[in-house]
């Protein structure tokens, strides 16, 4: 019996993270989708930066490199904030 409810709450905890991942996977896709849609709406440039922005996991910095996206006034300028990111700046 013991045994049994230690393989439950494993297989809960193991649900509950595999869960957790998708949601933050998923919002790592909505949030890259959203930038190439305001690039491309905005620049015509969405795919020079798809590559790139395809191989962020970071949430937090998707999320900044939208409000780059929306405030750029060329491709140039948010080439320049992308590539801070990828220098560690």
């Amino acid at each position: 019996m013991e045994e049994t409810m230690y393989e439950s709450e494993l297989v809960q905890y193991w649900s509950a993270k595999e869960r957790q991942e998708g949601i933050q996977q998923g919002e790592r896709i909505r949030a890259m989708e959203d930038i190439l849609e305001v690039l491309e709406l905005r620049l015509q440039s969405a795919s020079l930066f798809k590559p790139r922005l395809e191989a962020i996991d970071d949430l937090q910095r998707l999320e900044q490199l939208l409000s780059a996206a929306i405030l750029a006034d060329s491709p140039e300028d948010f080439r320049k904030v992308l590539d801070q990111g990828s220098h560690g700046v």
